[in-house]
């Protein structure tokens, strides 16, 4: 492995769980096996290495949600399992990628700039596999086919994102909302079928009633 991948590799569990402030680049080199002088000549400075980690977790996310977003959707049925695959595939990131989904969380809740600069970088680098292109493509043709209610698009994703997103916001969930959650796997199992029952009940148009 590459001595830049190492360093970013060490450095995500520590910006993961001390934060952007409170890593300190020495536990880093430690953590990576390497001279701290190193990460200092390939990346700088902390700000620098921190804006790179993120780079890596969005592009990790672009790669894996690819495959969920991308296909062709005609029947209504088609949009309510493609539409069922892009909300399960994001739960399944932030799921199997605690560190990421600490260090990405943390960066928004604290008004990151660098995620916006973040994002464009990596949306350069996948033009062909841009996972909120696809999703907002697969929104807008539902729309022109009348499967989809015309809603705003753009507000939708936000939306869809955002009810993924504040379960991991919220940290220990049972304590923040006083709900007891006796099986963590199963209220997460629960909490997904949920976001795809509310996101298909809002957004699919009705079939009229016969009679």
């Amino acid at each position: 492995m590459k001595s830049r991948d190492r360093i970013i590799n060490a450095a995500i569990p520590v910006f993961a769980n001390k934060g952007r402030h409170g890593a300190h680049m020495e536990e880093i080199a430690n953590s990576a096996h390497i001279n701290k002088a190193m990460i200092y000549y390939i990346f700088h400075n902390k700000d620098e290495l921190y804006f790179e980690v993120l780079k890596y977790i969005i592009d990790q996310a672009y790669l894996f949600m690819h495959d969920s977003t991308w296909g062709e959707a005609h029947t209504p049925m088609d949009y309510r399992n493609q539409i069922s695959r892009i909300i399960t595939a994001m739960i399944t990131f932030f799921n199997e990628n605690k560190n990421y989904t600490k260090l990405f969380v943390d960066s928004l809740s604290n008004g990151s700039e660098e995620i916006p600069r973040v994002v464009r970088q990596v949306k350069n680098l996948h033009e062909d596999k841009d996972p909120l292109k696809s999703t907002r493509l697969l929104f807008n043709n539902g729309k022109k086919e009348k499967i989809i209610r015309d809603i705003n698009t753009d507000h939708l994703i936000i939306s869809i994102i955002g009810m993924v997103v504040v379960y991991y916001i919220s940290g220990s969930i049972s304590e923040v909302f006083d709900i007891e959650i006796t099986d963590e796997n199963e209220f997460r199992e629960s909490r997904r079928k949920h976001i795809i029952d509310l996101v298909l009940n809002s957004i699919m148009v009705k079939k009229k009633q016969s009679g």
